[in-house]
């Protein structure tokens, strides 16, 4: 987290695009106050697009016009002004002030050669950021979660009430339980956290050919398992599997069993009311991966709603689902994404590496499917890394340096209550719901709404 998070606050940290916004800037501790008597500098910087033309020379003093400062007095120790924000993108926000000094330590005199850094700091100023945002961003709201996660009800290590806790420990905001062969493991879960609204439990299967079947798709949100038909009416999927057959044509270069296998699981999934993600294509290659014709099948035909461009595989195989992501964009296909971690515990780091960050007006499935998401990596020692739309990779940049860290910690200590909670302690469910409402104060300061 960078340090001055917990000591400047802008607020609203999201403010509508082409529109004038109050700013309200506050210090959160002594190292540098915002003193009534005093004037302060504090300059906007557009951090991508600038509405003032630069010089003839296009020099760096021409794009020093993009800059606007104003000079302005505090009331209550908080740095009020109004600004307008031209265009979607981020804007840094430097303070300053040459009139510190009469209310400097006195005691840091003798140390002047010593701590210049520390007394100089409000003379140099920091910085705080804002990002302003078109109309169809700016009303949704992010969350962050996994997709595709297994518990003890199949082949994961953890219960769903244990797992969705921990989840939320880790500052999620939802989860989806896909265990395999097994539909809606987490109605216990949903009944026993149906009280938190910021935190949404998602019901859901993997989806296989057949008990250990070749091919998987995770199905979200239907009313009734595919697996269940797989299983127990075999006959039911040969049958229909040849229906199909007569109805369509396999594409050149394809394996016919397998081509028709997925139309019947995808149809199958939609019968079901639920929504189909292409899983791991990539995954233990030579072994259990989906042919890279294949996947190109799936996507450009329709035969999925959404890519999990980034899954629980290797670095390397995850490269190359991006890659097929990016030469299906190239080609027109514009498919949804998300991020997932196919987690089997939850008590390592493994479902900490990747994750989707939805921005929702309602629901989460629908934004996903309108396009509203990215897919996050966060590899250890490694830099964040973020894909999709380029104007929603660049916001979830900034939201992951100046919204989550914040908003994570408060998860982590209502997500460990609710461990405490899924074990059966009832005695801390209202120091839960006294977490969650102070990330509602945290949203509606940053998010002003």
């Amino acid at each position: 987290m960078d340090p001055l998070l917990k000591k400047f606050r802008a607020t609203p940290a999201v403010v509508k695009a082409d529109a004038e916004s109050e700013i309200t800037i506050e210090s959160l501790e002594g190292s540098y106050r915002f003193y009534d008597d005093i004037t302060y500098e504090i300059t906007f910087t557009p951090q991508d697009e600038s509405d003032v033309p630069l010089d003839e020379e296009m020099s760096l003093v021409g794009y020093e016009k993009a800059r606007k400062t104003y000079l302005v007095k505090p009331e209550n120790g908080r740095l009020k002004l109004r600004h307008f924000f031209a265009g979607e993108q981020e804007w840094r926000i430097h303070i300053s002030t040459r009139e510190y000094k009469k209310h400097e330590n006195p005691l840091f005199e003798p140390y002047r050669p010593y701590w210049k850094a520390l007394i100089e700091l409000p003379k140099k100023g920091i910085d705080v950021h804002v990002y302003s945002l078109n109309d169809d961003l700016y009303k949704r709201k992010p969350m962050r979660g996994d997709l595709h996660v297994h518990t003890t009800v199949s082949d994961g290590g953890e219960t769903p009430e244990f797992v969705c806790a921990a989840y939320r420990r880790s500052g999620r905001d939802f989860v989806a339980i896909t265990d395999h062969n097994v539909f809606y493991a987490s109605k216990e879960a949903e009944a026993r956290f149906g009280f938190l609204k910021n935190f949404r439990i998602l019901k859901g299967e993997e989806v296989h050919n057949g008990y250990v079947g070749f091919f998987h798709m995770v199905h979200i949100g239907g009313e009734h398992s595919v697996n269940d038909i797989y299983l127990n009416d075999p006959e039911r999927v040969k049958k229909e599997t040849a229906e199909i057959e007569k109805e369509i044509e396999i594409p050149q270069g394809l394996d016919k069993n397998e081509y028709l296998g997925r139309v019947w699981m995808y149809r199958a999934i939609k019968k079901s009311g639920g929504y189909a993600i292409h899983v791991h294509p990539y995954w233990n290659i030579g072994f259990y991966h989906t042919s890279t014709k294949m996947s190109m099948a799936i996507i450009k035909n329709g035969l999925c709603d959404a890519f999990e461009v980034i899954g629980g595989v290797e670095p390397h195989e995850n490269n190359m689902q991006v890659a097929l992501y990016n030469e299906l964009r190239a080609e027109g296909f514009d498919i949804p994404i998300v991020g997932s971690t196919d987690s089997h515990s939850v008590l390592n780091d493994g479902h900490l590496k990747r994750s989707t960050v939805a921005f929702v007006e309602d629901d989460i499935i629908t934004a996903i499917d309108e396009g509203y998401s990215t897919a996050v990596e966060s590899l250890a020692g490694e830099n964040v890394r973020a894909y999709g739309r380029l104007r929603l990779v660049t916001y979830t940049h900034f939201l992951l340096k100046n919204y989550f860290p914040l908003h994570d910690e408060l998860c982590e200590i209502s997500g460990r209550y609710m461990e405490d909670y899924a074990h059966g302690d009832d005695s801390v469910k209202e120091l839960i719901i006294q977490t969650e409402q102070r990330l509602d104060m945290l949203n509606k300061n940053f998010f002003g709404k």
